[in-house]
């Protein structure tokens, strides 16, 4: 268990580590507010789409 505190100690204090650290809260950040967007308005997209299909579609018989 020592090794283990010291190895996680020693990641902590590398600013390389730290970086990576950043780096992937920042990338989870943009990817939550990415799929947030997409819950919120995909909805309307589809209602949208929806609406630009039954548009273009071709005339019955």
């Amino acid at each position: 268990m020592n090794k283990l505190m010291k190895g996680i100690e020693r990641f902590w204090k590398e600013e390389e580590g730290t970086e990576v650290v950043e780096w992937a809260l920042v990338g989870g950040l943009i990817v939550a507010v990415g799929a947030a967007i997409f819950v919120a308005i995909g909805g309307h997209v589809s209602t949208h789409l929806g609406a630009l299909r039954d548009a273009l579609a071709p005339a019955g018989p």
